[in-house]
């Protein structure tokens, strides 16, 4: 039951935050909510955290894995266009390092978790399931895109997304949750909820 209250209390967090942002820059259309994105996505990564709850080793050994394999390939996107495609991120998103903001690796963190814990309910098969979260991931960067580049986070080169860009998000996702499988983390509710959250605030944007 505690368990249960609490991923109902942080849900309802998430929610309430998203609600705030979507009003904010959807409908009022304030920079200065646009420009607390690092501090939303870090508020956000702060709950995933508290809600492993006892399941927090394995997580937390995964994290940091997560962290190194999506900013390097963050990195050699942004300098060779070789993964993702030709593309700069602009100040939105906070500080940087080599180029890249280091908040986005929370985000890395957050869809993935999200995506492979939503796919658990379909299948436990370890390849087939990394599979469906893959793609899942990457269809929230579909979701994301236009609202990405209405916001100003990045900038791509001609000004139009690359079929590329996709191909990587898969491929990245899926390596991120066939490690998270291999690792032994549990299915995680807030962190499904989460991505739903996520996915309708991005679809709610294209639409306003």
């Amino acid at each position: 039951m505690q368990q249960i209250t609490s991923t109902k209390g942080l849900t309802l967090i998430a929610l309430l935050f998203h609600i705030i942002g979507l009003a904010g820059i959807g409908i009022l259309h304030a920079g200065m909510v646009t420009q607390a994105t690092p501090f939303h996505l870090l508020l956000m990564f702060i709950l995933l955290s508290i809600a492993h709850g006892s399941n927090w080793k394995s997580f937390f050994l995964w994290m940091p894995i997560v962290f190194i394999l999506s900013f390097g390939a963050e990195w050699v996107g942004v300098h060779t266009g070789w993964l993702f495609g030709h593309y700069s991120y602009t100040t939105v998103l906070g500080w940087k390092w080599q180029a890249v903001p280091v908040i986005i690796g929370c985000n890395w963190v957050i869809v993935t978790c999200g995506a492979i814990s939503l796919t658990r309910l379909v299948s436990e098969n370890i390849i087939l399931n990394s599979m469906l979260a893959a793609t899942a991931a990457t269809v929230y960067d579909w979701v994301l895109e236009p609202a990405a580049h209405q916001q100003n986070y990045w900038v791509w080169a001609g000004g139009h997304i690359p079929h590329l860009n996709y191909v990587c998000w898969w491929v990245v996702s899926f390596v991120i949750s066939l490690l998270w499988q291999i690792m032994k983390n549990e299915y995680n509710q807030f962190a499904v909820n989460l991505f739903l959250i996520q996915i309708l605030f991005f679809s709610f944007l294209r639409l306003i």
